[in-house]
């Protein structure tokens, strides 16, 4: 049986998006991973299957 997969909301001041594991604990988790989610505004990790979903604008540069 899988484990349902965890969502992490997060927000324009939370970029660059990155995961490094559901515990965030180096010892315990996975490789860093940087996540791009400006284009679509959601994103899986490859390693833990973390889903994270972008909630609000992300400001253009110029």
């Amino acid at each position: 049986m899988n484990e349902p997969k965890s969502t992490v909301v997060i927000t324009p001041d939370d970029l660059p998006l990155y995961c490094s594991g559901p515990t965030n604990e180096s010892w315990n988790g996975h490789p860093r991973v940087f996540l791009p989610i400006e284009s679509n505004g959601m994103a899986e990790c490859p390693y833990c299957g973390t889903i994270y979903k972008l909630e609000g604008e992300v400001k253009k540069h110029h």
